[in-house]
């Protein structure tokens, strides 16, 4: 359901509780005040991704793109901010499958602005280990240090430091690699 479409329904029964209002009937009236205020929470907080949230929780990831896959149109049916979050959330998803496509994810979340620092911890790190993967070190320490610094609760602590040791034993770069023309012997 779009937004507009939930302030559409949320004026149509905020209408029919002052109708009641008038009518003398009090008990209907606020039932339906009540009633009108459901789709303006739904309006700033999304119902596919609370579903989402919870099931990345439990670490099902089934669920979680089953929820995500209900979000058709993400800027006609979510906020600027949620949007950002069904970003990271794909992000995510895709990181352990395809980690060119949850890059692009997760720096569309960074576009559209994450609220919390430990989210842009996990976006950056993510972006670092993709940069990693595509042969781009001197990014990738980039990313891990604001990464780092953004990681004011220290989660991400263990896999910083994993990464960290991965870049120290992978060797990019032209200086030890052996001159393919010169003969063995």
């Amino acid at each position: 359901m779009s937004k507009y479409s939930k302030i559409i329904l949320f004026i149509i029964t905020f209408f029919v509780s002052i109708f009641f209002f008038l009518q003398r009937n009090y008990l209907f009236g606020f039932f339906f005040t009540l009633l009108s205020f459901i789709p303006v929470f739904f309006i700033f907080r999304n119902e596919f991704l609370l579903l989402a949230f919870l099931k990345i929780r439990k670490k099902d990831m089934n669920g979680l793109k089953k929820y995500l896959g209900y979000i058709k149109n993400p800027k006609l049916q979510l906020t600027k901010n949620q949007i950002a979050y069904y970003y990271f959330l794909n992000g995510i998803l895709y990181s352990e499958r395809n980690i060119l496509k949850s890059e692009s994810y997760m720096q569309k979340s960074l576009h559209f602005g994450l609220k919390f620092k430990q989210n842009i911890a996990i976006a950056k790190l993510n972006l670092a280990i993709a940069s990693l993967s595509r042969g781009e070190k001197k990014m990738a320490k980039i990313l891990l240090l604001e990464a780092k610094k953004t990681d004011t609760y220290g989660l991400l602590h263990d896999q910083i430091q994993i990464i960290q040791m991965q870049m120290k034993k992978i060797n990019i770069g032209n200086k030890n690699k052996q001159n393919p023309y010169i003969r063995k012997s």
